[in-house]
């Protein structure tokens, strides 16, 4: 019988759910337990991981999603604010800020494409459907960061082109937008993947998850850029 097959459990649900609330050990058990295993699943196992991930449909569910909402947002303000220097004293914080809720509303609206494409064929309940866009922001995050890296790496290289020649200079840009383009690429596959095993978690056939989950991406991406054109301009 197909009920015979549990899955596979994972490791953040064994964190204390006493009173359901986001105290401070809760939060503490999470970074340092949770969110590790959980990115171990995600990067080792992005197929059947991630798909594991997304079928554990519990109270940890929504805990996971806010935290992991929460923290790419504030990601999103942090390092954009510490990369633009000098400029802090033009461009200010609430522009940062306005950067984080737009990501934050980007997670938010895969969420609720994801939700209402699973409504057609289910019940799913959006609680635990946050849990989606939440993983979103995962390599939204490592997009992020190698940005951040890539920026320091910039500053350092700006020093040797000095001293190098035209061409070594040329040659080392055309590297960098190489390897950017390919993180970018990544990124964009593991949101579409993420959509997908999400739609498969629900019992979605194959071919639909397939067609939809760059779709849903594209969708995304677009309604996002409209709401916070309307919001923040």
């Amino acid at each position: 019988m197909e009920n015979q097959q549990q899955p596979e459990t994972f490791p953040l649900q064994e964190s204390k759910t006493t009173n359901g609330g986001f105290d401070k050990e809760k939060i503490a058990i999470f970074y340092k337990q949770g969110l590790p295993a959980l990115l171990k699943k995600f990067f080792y196992e992005p197929i059947n991981g991630t798909q594991t991930i997304l079928s554990e449909k519990n109270e940890s569910s929504y805990f996971n999603a806010i935290i992991l909402m929460a923290s790419t947002m504030v990601l999103y303000i942090i390092l954009p604010y510490i990369m633009i220097g000098e400029m802090r004293e033009y461009v200010g914080f609430g522009k940062m800020f306005k950067i984080g809720l737009t990501i934050l509303l980007l997670m938010l609206v895969i969420s609720l494409i994801v939700f209402g494409i699973k409504s057609i064929s289910g019940k799913p309940v959006l609680k635990n459907e946050l849990l989606t866009g939440a993983i979103c922001g995962i390599p939204l995050s490592l997009l992020l960061i190698f940005i951040f890296v890539l920026q320091l790496f910039a500053k350092d290289s700006l020093q040797l082109d000095r001293i190098s020649s035209s061409f070594e200079a040329i040659s080392s840009f055309q590297n960098i937008g190489m390897i950017a383009a390919l993180v970018m690429l990544y990124v964009f596959l593991f949101l579409i993947n993420i959509v997908q095993q999400s739609l498969k978690s629900a019992g979605t056939k194959d071919a639909f998850a397939w067609y939809l989950s760059p779709i849903t991406i594209l969708i995304s991406f677009y309604i996002t850029t409209k709401i916070a054109e309307g919001l923040f301009n």
